[in-house]
């Protein structure tokens, strides 16, 4: 006879303290000569600049030490981020979940500025194990998550009525619900004042409300936000939105062309011109001949200006002839037609 199938169901919790291991003792009486990576097989003589630093307790006996080495972790995140179809934020975060790394979403958008010859992988397993994240692992990640609630898929929004679908398409996974609601409520705010009508300019704006989400944060916890802020004050400088800016944009509104003309002149003059230079086409010379010099002769004026000009005109001025016989001209122009004299 067939055995029933039980309905009882198995309750999952969440563990009611956080889930980071505690920390392990462990002696160094037996250390080894060399140390070979369990991936490629690899001996090397040291720890250090060949295997990556780690946080977790799980590797005390390689002395905080992830058990591979720097090439093959390259691999593993060259393969994790084909896999994902070219995501290099999930390949890291898969990797870090691998071993025990915390993952962070400041962490992930601090591994992005690196140079070319470097990999982003150890850029961010580097930072991972700066001051300000000691002791922290992925268990670390696991236990902010539950607190915060952190929308990894599009499935989790289902659930959630405060944060739209479209919100996290446009900022991306990896938020908080509350992470969403103040990223729109920013990028709103600054839309709303500042003009932005390309999408170079919807990504300046959306890396804005990113660094002010970090800032908050950093506040939060205490932390130095030294390289936040002038980060931040960069993207305001790209998107032409410092408060200096702003005013002498305001100022230079609010004065007429005749008073900018003038404070230019005043504060910032033209240098002296150098000779060769001076008046090329001849413009100023025209202008002191047909107007001004033309002005003064009009009105009867005698100066340097009108003598210019009657030196400048009398090149294109046509007289009269003069000829020796003009007075028989005259005489025999009277004798044929008759003069005025003798029809009066």
């Amino acid at each position: 006879m067939a055995q029933a199938k039980s309905n009882r169901r198995v309750a999952t919790t969440a563990p009611s303290k956080n889930t980071e291991i505690q920390k392990i003792k462990y002696s160094k009486e037996d250390e080894p000569t060399f140390y070979k990576c369990p991936t490629c097989g690899t001996p090397y003589k040291k720890l250090d600049d060949n295997f990556p630093a780690s946080q977790s307790e799980m590797y005390a006996g390689w002395d905080y030490h992830l058990p591979i080495c720097k090439r093959c972790m390259d691999k593993l995140f060259e393969h994790y981020t084909e896999v994902y179809g070219g995501d290099e934020d999930t390949a890291i975060r898969r990797i870090c979940e691998k071993f025990n790394i915390y993952y962070n979403i400041s962490l992930l958008n601090a591994s992005r500025k690196i140079t070319k010859n470097r990999s982003r992988m150890h850029t961010y397993v580097s930072r991972a194990n700066l001051t300000q994240y000691k002791g922290k692992t992925f268990d670390t990640t696991l236990d902010e998550e539950r607190k915060e609630g952190v929308i990894e898929t599009y499935e989790d929004i289902k659930d959630d009525k405060k944060t739209k679908l479209k919100t996290v398409k446009f900022f991306g996974t990896g938020f908080s619900d509350d992470d969403y609601q103040y990223l729109q409520d920013q990028y709103t705010d600054w839309t709303t004042r500042c003009e932005c009508k390309t999408k170079a300019q919807e990504e300046v704006f959306k890396r804005i409300c990113f660094k002010q989400l970090e800032i908050l944060k950093a506040n939060r916890l205490g932390v130095d936000t030294k390289d936040l802020d002038k980060t931040f004050q960069d993207y305001l400088d790209t998107a032409n939105l410092k408060p200096k800016q702003n005013n002498l944009d305001a100022l230079s509104d609010a004065q007429t062309f005749g008073t900018l003309l003038a404070k230019l002149e005043n504060e910032r003059p033209l240098p002296e011109i150098d000779e060769e230079l001076k008046d090329v086409d001849k413009i100023g010379l025209y202008i002191d001949v047909f107007f001004r010099g033309h002005l003064s002769k009009m009105m009867g004026l005698k100066n340097g200006l009108s003598n210019l000009y009657n030196k400048f005109i009398k090149k294109y001025t046509v007289e009269r002839p003069e000829y020796e016989g003009d007075e028989d001209n005259e005489a025999l122009f009277d004798a044929i037609f008759g003069s005025q004299t003798d029809d009066e």
